[in-house]
């Protein structure tokens, strides 16, 4: 294998990376997997971890446990949580258990239920590799040095400013009327769009067994004003 890591590009690429996480995928898993050259520097134990507990984030989150993917994945999920070298994960999952408010768009009370406050920089790392593999998979090469790759998911964006919004939902609704490329049973969905000014500007849209969705963005750098 000569070829460079899609995420550092230091390095000579001698593994390989499931973008996303193949343990999302409950078995047989699709043979559609995209995998992407990385270097054992970016593609190690602590991303392999990552990916361990995005999938147990995702997992227990409420409304997706009905998916057939999650249902058929359940045995595998209450394993790892039983785990005994997994304990730091289950500790970490239990610990954001907090109780909170269920109300209706308009604000209206409805219930107090119990809900898991995940890590969302550990979300963000995963999904950011995930944005950089496709990144590498649809154009070939890997994202250029002097462009970020930033991903947040939709609960965050929801909470933005009014105004910050506005200028990314006509650029979102345009990228939602594209077809997407669903990987699995529902299980992963993607769609992408890019400024025909600079094609390394992108924009991403992730959706995770229908419901929980993340969204991204590769962009130039800002250079320090002199």
């Amino acid at each position: 294998m000569t070829k460079q890591c899609v995420y550092c590009g230091a390095f000579e690429a001698d593994t390989f990376d499931h973008i996303p996480p193949k343990g999302i995928f409950s078995q047989p898993r699709p043979n559609n997997l995209i995998t992407v050259p990385a270097c054992r520097q970016c593609h190690n134990d602590e991303t392999s971890k990552d990916d361990e507990y995005f999938r147990l984030a995702l997992q227990v989150r409420d409304g997706i446990d009905t998916h057939p993917d999650v249902i058929k994945a359940r045995p595998t999920l209450l394993r790892s949580l039983q785990n005994p070298r997994k304990l730091g994960m289950r500790n970490a999952l239990l610990k954001n258990i907090v109780l909170t408010e269920l109300v209706t768009p308009s604000g209206i009370f409805i219930k107090k239920q119990l809900a898991i406050q995940t890590d969302m920089k550990r979300l963000s790392r995963v999904m950011s590799r995930t944005m950089k593999g496709l990144f590498y998979h649809h154009n070939k090469y890997r994202l250029p040095d002097g462009y970020d790759a930033r991903v947040i998911d939709q609960d965050s964006f929801q909470k933005w400013p009014a105004n910050d919004r506005e200028v990314y939902e006509k650029m979102i609704n345009q990228i939602l009327a594209r077809p997407g490329v669903t990987i699995g049973n529902g299980v992963f969905t993607y769609r992408f769009g890019f400024n025909t000014n600079d094609p390394n500007d992108t924009c991403w849209i992730f959706v995770f067994y229908g419901q929980a969705g993340f969204l991204g963005r590769t962009f130039p750098q800002v250079k320090p004003s002199a």
